[in-house]
């Protein structure tokens, strides 16, 4: 059973806690923030914030009584019983925590986004590679129950071609963070980077790298950066494709998710907030389909630590793909500064 040691006890340490906690194969011995006692409210299921419910769960796969707590990373690392860091710091922390891991012979998932520019993740990239070993960035809508399901409609080709797709993302706006880390965009890369980059890299993972991005947002509502965008992406003879959203939002406005894809022969549609993914075929009813009964954190965490297990690189998201992600996003932020489309 692979043991892990998770560096930030914020809320997406949180998600991540829980997540290991749900897993009988998951084995978390060590936690590491600055502020021990918030990390020991994380083991309690007392942490706060974020734009979704972090579920309290009674670890299955470990002891919590029996977890270490480091406020030093560098020692947490020096621990020898730990074969995996998950890193859950804030974006600016990423490089430096996931290249050190690496360096201590540990496996890394590491949140979303990979970094603030490519420059960083191809340092990062040659880092775990040059360790020999395994790293996954946290693209959590790739693990999705709906998002999964939707990619196999389109890889099944039972309703033919897709189309066309809408990704939609809106969130009040963050103000739980340590520091309030995540509202300079120098350190998160503002929404865009932070929360868009959910549907900038599933369009990717469903359509590859566009052609050109043309991109019109909104700057200055809740930082410096781009706070709301939308996006077209450009597939030669391919999907019509965009995506929007954004965290300019006020504190009690209702976080949501939500997509539509037109095929040849029917359409997909999903709402976090109201409505459950449908299917509906030409000249047949509208069904639901069947969709992965863990949550999205919890399958990608399954899913990295089998790789480990197994000796494996993962393959849903590569290193390659989380970099490509943060590239594209920030050719849709050059869009939205200069007002025109940018040619990847």
């Amino acid at each position: 059973m692979p043991k892990v040691g998770i560096v930030g006890s914020g809320f997406i340490g949180g998600v991540h806690y829980g997540s290991h906690s749900k897993l009988s194969d998951s084995q978390v011995i060590a936690i590491c923030d600055t502020d021990i006692e918030k990390a020991k409210k994380t083991v309690r299921g007392e942490a706060s914030g974020g734009n979704l419910a972090v579920e309290k769960s009674k670890p299955i796969g470990f002891d919590p009584a029996k977890i270490e707590y480091y406020s030093d990373y560098d020692k947490m690392l020096k621990n020898k019983d730990i074969e995996i860091i998950d890193v859950c710091l804030p974006t600016y922390m990423h490089k430096e925590a996931v290249i050190k891991a690496a360096k201590a012979g540990k496996h890394v998932i590491c949140e979303k986004p990979m970094a603030l520019d490519a420059k960083d993740c191809k340092e990062m990239i040659k880092a775990v590679k040059k360790a020999g070993v395994k790293f996954m960035v946290a693209h959590v809508i790739r693990f999705w129950p709906e998002y999964v399901a939707l990619k196999e409609l389109i890889d099944g080709k039972s309703l033919g071609k897709l189309l066309a797709l809408n990704l939609q993302r809106h969130s009040p706006t963050p103000t739980w963070t340590w520091k309030n880390w995540i509202l300079e965009a120098k350190n998160s890369g503002a929404a865009a980077l932070d929360l868009h980059v959910h549907d900038t890299d599933y369009v990717l993972y469903l359509c590859g790298m566009p052609k050109a991005v043309s991109s019109v947002g909104v700057k200055g509502c809740a930082t410096k950066g781009v706070d709301h965008l939308s996006t077209q992406f450009f597939y030669k003879n391919g999907p019509k494709v965009t995506a929007e959203g954004g965290w300019a939002y006020a504190p009690k406005y209702s976080f949501r998710m939500a997509f539509w894809a037109l095929f040849e022969k029917g359409a997909a549609e999903f709402s976090s907030l109201n409505y459950p993914m449908t299917v509906t075929p030409y000249g047949k009813e509208p069904f639901k389909p069947k969709l992965l009964t863990s949550d999205g954190y919890t399958n990608e965490i399954a899913y990295f630590l089998k790789c480990v297990k197994d000796g494996k690189y993962p393959s849903i998201v590569t290193p390659k793909d989380a970099r490509d992600s943060v590239e594209l996003v920030l050719a849709e932020v050059k869009s939205v500064e200069k007002g025109k489309p940018v040619v990847l």
